[in-house]
């Protein structure tokens, strides 16, 4: 993780290099110079543009982390986790979406990457089941092999609307696609609920 603030605020700087340029488009000099710093001295914060990748990776499971600890804290984790993935999903404009567009097509060519967006996805999933045992009352292992399916699921909905988003840079949000996904998460989320209430359920005597 770039704790640096220097270092956060050059990497919201260089990003809509990245998205309007692309990831081979862009040149170290094109990000020095969006940074309004020097070549050496960009440098000394990020070596390459991987560097670059992987601190904004990085920065965005910092994020994440931050996002799930608070929902498995809250004493209504299912309330919680509902607005967590409605402001993800119904809030402003994914200001970074075009970045991620661009991450997942160098991930295509560039096995490094594709390593780091598999390590991110791991980590949600993994985080996604957590939720999801504690809204269920399952084991956490019960709960891996009952949702992990559900978490991949939720994963591509959310991914899918933010890559579109950053797909149409400057278009306005599409409020009906981001409806349907959210019906589409709550009717997922049901099926977690369900298998709570089987758990509370008395045994048949």
């Amino acid at each position: 993780m770039v704790a640096e603030p220097r270092a956060l605020e050059i990497l919201e700087r260089v990003k809509a290099i990245f998205a309007t340029k692309g990831f081979d488009g862009a040149s170290m000099q094109d990000l020095a110079r969006a940074a309004g710093m020097s070549a050496g001295n960009f440098y000394r914060y990020f070596p390459s543009k991987q560097a670059i990748i992987e601190a904004i990776v990085e920065r965005e499971l910092a994020l994440v982390r931050a996002k799930f600890a608070d929902v498995l804290r809250s004493p209504e984790p299912l309330a919680a986790f509902r607005k967590m993935v409605r402001a993800r999903i119904e809030g402003p404009d994914d200001a970074d979406g075009p970045i991620w567009v661009e991450i997942e097509a160098a991930a295509g060519r560039r096995p490094e990457f594709a390593a780091l967006l598999e390590r991110m996805e791991r980590e949600v999933v993994r985080n996604l089941v957590a939720v999801f045992a504690r809204i269920s009352g399952l084991p956490g292992e019960v709960a891996q092999a009952r949702f992990g399916a559900h978490a991949h699921l939720m994963i591509m909905l959310v991914q899918g609307v933010s890559m579109r988003c950053g797909s149409r840079v400057g278009a306005p949000p599409d409020r009906e696609l981001s409806a349907l996904v959210v019906r589409l998460i709550e009717f997922t989320l049901s099926d977690v609920v369900a298998a709570g209430r089987l758990v509370d359920a008395p045994a048949e005597k």
